[in-house]
């Protein structure tokens, strides 16, 4: 008894058979979809550091709640006096990426931290780097905290970005910012926050 075999592949599957695809391959596809457009679309940052002086630190994380309800991200430059602000950063659901600053010097987090997303090489350090650094030469951002200062400003080939602080009460301005890069491009935007 010879058994018999397909010459060829049957004609009647997929798409151009009109039969519809079970709900597994279209969920695939969909989420496959989905992957590719938030990929190439962009990636938003929350920046925030400094968060030190006298302020609740409630009040704050319900500011940065709203604030930074549509960031991928979330990324503090160091300084964060008490350890429920990180606690409250981590509760947003977000990826959390912070430097060691020098209220507190904690040795749980790097000095510095390089990332490469959406064709920027980036760099995280909590005091301002000197010059001559040379990992910052390789940064086409270089993100930093300590001063309490505002900053958004290109040295060289190097954009260096500061968000100051949220709470510091001897700052001007409290303020926290949200990256958003695509493409090989960034765009800065600057929050005022009121914790009142």
């Amino acid at each position: 008894m010879s058994k018999k075999f397909a010459s060829r592949r049957p004609s009647k599957i997929g798409f151009a058979s009109a039969m519809r695809p079970c709900s597994a391959q279209i969920r695939q596809l969909e989420q496959a979809a989905w992957r590719s457009l938030s990929s190439s679309v962009m990636v938003r940052l929350g920046l925030i550091g400094d968060t030190q002086g006298r302020y609740s630190v409630g009040r704050l994380l319900g500011f940065v709640a709203k604030q930074f309800q549509d960031v991928d991200e979330i990324w503090h430059v160091g300084d964060w006096q008490e350890e429920r602000v990180l606690e409250g950063l981590r509760a947003l659901g977000k990826p959390l990426e912070v430097v060691n600053g020098n209220a507190p010097d904690d040795p749980r987090f790097p000095m510095i931290v390089r990332r490469h997303l959406e064709g920027l090489e980036l760099g995280m350090v909590h005091r301002p780097p000197k010059p001559g650094d040379a990992w910052v030469e390789e940064c086409d951002i270089v993100i930093h905290g300590h001063t309490h200062r505002w900053r958004d400003e290109v040295a060289g080939r190097t954009r260096f970005i500061n968000v100051a602080t949220p709470t510091a009460s001897f700052s001007h301005e409290r303020t926290l910012g949200i990256l958003t890069l695509r493409a090989g491009a960034a765009e800065l935007t600057r929050k005022v926050v009121k914790l009142a």
